[in-house]
This record gives C-alpha cells, structure tokens and sequence, in this order.
C-alpha cells in the first residue's frame, strides 16, 4: 500500500515541477492564458513587501506592465498531501518592470490544491533574500 502511495505522489510530484516551470515561463514571457488556469479563482499572494494580492489584480498587473523580466526557478521541492501539496523553491528575477529595475531574490511557498483532476494555486508568500 505504501509503495502504491509513494508512486501516486511521485507523479503527482512530475505534475507539480511541470506546472511550476509553466508559471516560470509565463510570468518570464508574459503570458496571461497560463497563469489564469493555474491561479485558482481564490488565489492570493502576499508579496514580498507584506502587501495581499489577488488573482484579478495579478492579471492586471501581468498584463498591463511593460515587463522585460527573465524568472528562474530552483531548489524546488514538492511535498504531497492528498489533494494539497506544498511547493517550495528559490526564484531569481533579473530585469525591469514598468522601467523599475526588480532584480531579487527570495524564497517562495505555494500552495496547490486540486479541484476535479486539476491542480492550482491558492495561496503564495514570497520572502526578499537581503542581499549580501
């Protein structure tokens, strides 16, 4: 039973890595289509200045910002419970947003549920690594 378990999370795990390197690539592009389905309705992200953010608003900014951001994900792990997993990892923003340099560092949290088959965000707090 428990190695059926270990099986079921390893592909849910894929899935996960998968889905992150979209997100990568559609912030990095921009491209809204990709971040709508992956953003649950309900999703929030406290961002790394304490301020809460939700999807519309995202959207918006994605969609309306002269961006030239490259964004690279690592050290990501994924952990499984059930139908919520815990994605964690280090992502690597160089470039400009709306003019303003937004090269950072900081370490992110997100969390996945799955709703009929299909895994989004609900919830993401970023934390600015200072820099050294």
């Amino acid at each position: 039973m428990m190695n059926q378990e270990a099986n079921q999370n390893s592909g849910v795990e894929q899935e996960l890595r998968r889905l992150e390197n979209q997100w990568q690539e559609a912030l990095s592009r921009p491209d809204l289509a990709i971040l709508d389905r992956l953003m649950a309705d309900d999703y929030v992200i406290t961002t790394v200045s304490g301020e809460v953010v939700n999807k519309a608003r995202v959207l918006a900014e994605v969609k309306s910002a002269n961006a030239t951001a490259d964004v690279r994900n690592t050290e990501v792990a994924v952990r499984v419970y059930g139908d919520v997993a815990i994605v964690t990892g280090l992502v690597l923003i160089s470039g400009k947003f709306n003019d303003k340099d937004v090269s950072t560092r900081s370490r992110y949290i997100k969390v996945y549920v799955e709703r009929q088959g299909q895994w989004r965000v609900v919830a993401a707090q970023a934390t600015l690594i200072a820099q050294q």
